[in-house]
């Protein structure tokens, strides 16, 4: 399968409030009535938690201040996506969620990607996070001189693995990275709406509860386990254009 990422700030004239609530319970069940058409799998909003942890981990890396949200949308193939995207019915679907998505984001400071996911563990026994669960995102730009290929090489074989290594003591339940992919489809949806170039790809680090994730801070061992990452990080990711904050998910359909 491949999946969208697509990185969400709001027009500038709409409250957090009003932007969180539009796009869940307005753009969410439209997107869901235009899954035919464009023959899309499975559906997810990632929505900013205010939490005290989005400045420690910002800090502790000087990186960039969060964002209010981010879209995740999957399909089979690229080749499915823009087979349905050239059907008259794609296209007017698509026409309609633009216009919809037009009315509370500001395309000129959101990002649109391709990206091809990697699941380096998964300790949810295959039923997924629990329902209080709280998701680590991380938007990742790759380290200046480095190729996105090296940087997607080096987070993969070397960083994966040492995340796993921590992930009892950090309390993590699923990690998955999500490399992208597809620069000649990222660059025709970047000209079309004026998006902002796309990042590298995305980390997502899911734990059962914020409790737990406090807990991670007590030991000595979670604390250094944390650190040890953050150092790892910063040998193929450009912290000064990164971002890392936790969301709450929403699925929205899953028709995988």
């Amino acid at each position: 399968m491949i999946k969208l990422v697509y990185v969400i700030t709001p027009r500038a004239d709409i409250s957090p409030e009003a932007f969180h609530d539009y796009w869940l319970n307005t753009h969410g069940p439209l997107v869901a009535k235009q899954a035919g058409a464009l023959r899309l799998r499975k559906y997810v909003q990632s929505h900013l938690l205010d939490h005290p942890a989005n400045e420690g981990m910002r800090a502790v890396r000087g990186m960039l201040p969060p964002v209010p949200g981010v879209t995740e949308v999957w399909w089979d193939s690229l080749e499915d996506l823009e087979a349905a995207y050239g059907t008259p019915e794609g296209a007017a679907s698509a026409a309609i969620l633009a216009e919809d998505e037009a009315k509370f984001i500001d395309f000129s400071r959101s990002q649109v990607f391709m990206t091809n996911e990697h699941v380096i563990f998964d300790h949810t026994g295959g039923r997924g996070p629990g329902p209080d669960a709280v998701k680590v995102t991380y938007l990742l730009s790759a380290k200046d001189g480095m190729s996105q290929a090296d940087c997607h090489k080096t987070w993969l074989n070397d960083h994966g693995p040492l995340v796993a290594s921590f992930a009892d003591v950090l309390h993590m339940k699923k990690y998955v990275q999500s490399h992208t992919t597809a620069a000649e489809s990222n660059a025709r949806s970047q000209a079309a709406f004026g998006f902002m170039p796309p990042l590298d790809g995305i980390t997502e680090v899911w734990i059962d509860s914020l409790e737990d994730m406090g807990k991670s801070g007590e030991t000595e061992a979670g604390r250094a386990g944390s650190m040890a990452l953050v150092e790892d990080e910063r040998r193929f990711v450009e912290m000064g254009r990164s971002r890392c904050f936790l969301t709450r998910e929403h699925l929205i359909f899953d028709h995988t």
